[in-house]
Formats: C-alpha cells, structure tokens, sequence
C-alpha cells in the first residue's frame, strides 16, 4: 500500500508546544518504515515565532510533513474554566482548515507507542467519530462530564467518550452539522459544560459514534491513581484491574488530567520513563 494516509491534527497553543514536540517524535518514531505517507497539521491559536521554529526544527529532524496553521477564535465566543483557553476549542475548527475526508485528531498530551495504520484504516460504518469511551467517566450517570445531563434529555446510562483522541469522517460530520451543533451548544449551554469542547461532541454526536479498542486511547491508570486525591468511581462498571492490565497493549497513551509528565507532575514509573525517554529525544531538536 502507498499513497498518503489520512491527515493526523493536534492543536496547541505555546503552553503545549514542548509536548506537541513529543507528540511528533513519538509518531516519526513509531512509523519508521512509513513516516513519508504521514502528514500532520497543526492548529494555533498564534504561536510565538520561537515556538513555531521549534516545531518546524522537529518535524525536520524526524523527517515528518507538518503544516502549522493559525486559527482566531472570537474572544469569549466559548465558556473559559479550569485550565481551558481558546486552543482547547481548536479542534472545532477542524472542518475548516484541513482539506480530507478523514482525519485523526490527537491531545498534545498524548504519546504514539505504536503503529496507528490500523487505526487510521478503521472503518467508521457511517458515523461521523470514532472515540473511546472515557475510562473515568464511562457513562453520564457515573461520571462528572455533561453536568445536567437529565435537564437536557439525556438518558443516564449513555456511554461518555474520551475526545482526546477522535477519528473523524467529515463528511459524516458535515451532513449531520456536527460541529455546527457544538458550536451552539457551547453558546446556549454554558451550564452543562464542564469538559468544554468534550462536553460539546459528546451532546452533539447523539450517541452516534463507533466505539474504539482502549488501545486507541489508554489512561495510564496505573501511574495516575497514585497521584493524590485522585479516585476511581466507575469500578462496578470497568474494574480498575482490566484497564491497567491493558495497559501494555496500549498504542496511543493519554495524560489527561493533572499528571503532566512534561511537567514533572507523574508518579514515577515506567511510563513515565518511557515518556522522559521520548520528552528528551524531543528536546535535543525542538
């Protein structure tokens, strides 16, 4: 098989940049024999020259097709809380600034430990994303995401997606104005969204999504339930021990929440070593 394969896309702003830079070595590093056929597309928010260069020295230095693209957001156009700033709404932007049929969006807080080929060949039957269910919050009634979610007619025991890693059909998602419904919920729903942009997908999609393999999209559980004050609630439904015990069949790893590697804030352990392995790798060049 040649050819290009469909188009991956992150979306930063400086505050990412330096995992952004593992993001794209991790993937290089992971495709040895096919990073030609890779192509990434980077969302912004307006980077600052500096940052732009490391990336573009990166994306030189493992030989990998990156196009960084600057997108403005209306100030206040979408609810900022917690840690959230204009790029976390980014991928929304998606449709609009990267030309495919498909595409593979990525956290920056995220790590390629293996071959995406399968995933990206996934088919998605007709539904507009293809996600994996979110290990924390597997479904609204045992989970913190879509707060209200009864007061907007949702049933309570509707399956959570993780948005961290998304599958996209776009043209799925534009004959259902997926990103169109987003968009108003975010404006007119400003009390149901705790997860902002996730929230958003998770309400708009209607439970019309492919559910993916945990591979596609693993929490290191493991490290994470270490960190203090940090529970695990959604034991009667997944028990903790499976998640962890799927952990080495992970492909894609995703540090969502507090424990940041890049930033020191990891328990110690051999994910986040081999996270630290990659983080330097990355530094050398970026």
């Amino acid at each position: 098989m040649t050819g290009a394969l469909p188009p991956l896309v992150c979306c930063v702003d400086d505050g990412f940049t330096e995992p952004l830079l593992v993001v794209l070595r991790s993937l290089a590093e992971a495709h040895p024999g096919c990073r030609s056929r890779l192509r990434v597309h980077v969302l912004h928010n307006g980077l600052t020259p500096a940052n732009l260069g490391r990336i573009h020295r990166q994306a030189d230095a493992v030989r990998l097709a990156v196009r960084t693209v600057a997108v403005r957001l209306p100030p206040g156009r979408y609810p900022l809380t917690g840690r959230a700033t204009d790029a976390t709404y980014l991928r929304l932007e998606i449709p609009e600034h990267v030309p495919a049929g498909r595409v593979l969006y990525l956290d920056a807080d995220t790590l390629v430990v293996g071959d995406l080929r399968e995933l990206l060949a996934t088919d998605l039957a007709g539904h507009p994303v293809a996600a994996v269910r979110d290990p924390q919050n597997p479904i609204l009634r045992h989970g913190i995401g879509l707060p209200g979610w009864e007061r907007l007619g949702v049933p309570g025991d509707r399956e959570y997606f993780n948005s961290g890693v998304l599958l996209l059909d776009l043209d799925a998602c534009a004959r259902g104005r997926l990103f169109e419904r987003c968009a108003h919920f975010l404006t007119t729903h400003r009390d149901h969204v705790r997860f902002w942009d996730q929230d958003a997908l998770n309400w708009a999609v209607d439970d019309n999504w492919l559910r993916l393999p945990r591979r596609w999209n693993t929490f290191p559980m493991s490290a994470i339930l270490r960190l203090p004050g940090d529970q695990y609630t959604a034991e009667h439904i997944v028990p903790v021990a499976e998640l962890i015990a799927e952990e080495p069949d992970a492909r894609i790893l995703h540090f969502a929440g507090r424990g940041k590697p890049w930033l020191g804030r990891l328990p110690d352990g051999e994910i986040n070593r081999r996270y630290a392995a990659v983080h330097a790798r990355a530094l050398l060049t970026g």
